[in-house]
């Protein structure tokens, strides 16, 4: 069976889908007409052709060869930042110059804290301990609708 090429629209949803990961931004840069529900469900379905999936995996294959990119660079990176902004570093005296230190004569040392979560953040997240949490009332909706019942 031969290999399908892509039509000149689906190339540029192709490409636009992996600079931006948005299917419906990929769908709307590329010519697609509609409004953003029909676009997400033209994005969803490119997404779903054999031949621009493969397109998209070979495309994203060649980037990570391309940047030296190996399967775990932003975990690796993400872990890189968290030990660096954990380091603590003195806190220098701007008139003196000096390191700074307390009413003990011990060093004043601080470290980044909002970056360390940032970065402990981003570590968890791509471990996928995060999980979106989205309500449905669609039940309650439903029974409205169908029925003509408040719940």
């Amino acid at each position: 069976m031969a290999e399908k090429k892509l039509t000149p629209k689906q190339a540029i949803f192709v490409s636009e889908y992996l600079k931006t990961g948005n299917a419906t931004e990929a769908a709307r840069k590329a010519g697609y007409k509609g409004n953003d529900v029909t676009l997400g469900a033209v994005g969803a379905e490119n997404l779903k052709k054999p031949h621009i999936a493969v397109a998209i995996k070979e495309k994203q294959q060649k980037r990570s060869e391309r940047l030296e990119l190996e399967e775990d660079f932003e975990l690796k990176k993400g872990i890189e930042l968290l030990r660096m902004c954990m380091e603590p570093k003195h806190v220098y005296n701007f008139a003196t110059g000096k390191p700074m230190k307390d009413e003990d004569g011990n060093y004043v040392m601080q470290f980044d804290s909002k970056g360390a979560n940032t970065a402990l953040q981003t570590i968890a997240k791509l471990r996928g301990k995060f999980i979106s949490k989205i309500e449905v009332n669609l039940a309650d909706n439903l029974a409205e609708d169908v029925l003509g019942v408040k719940l």
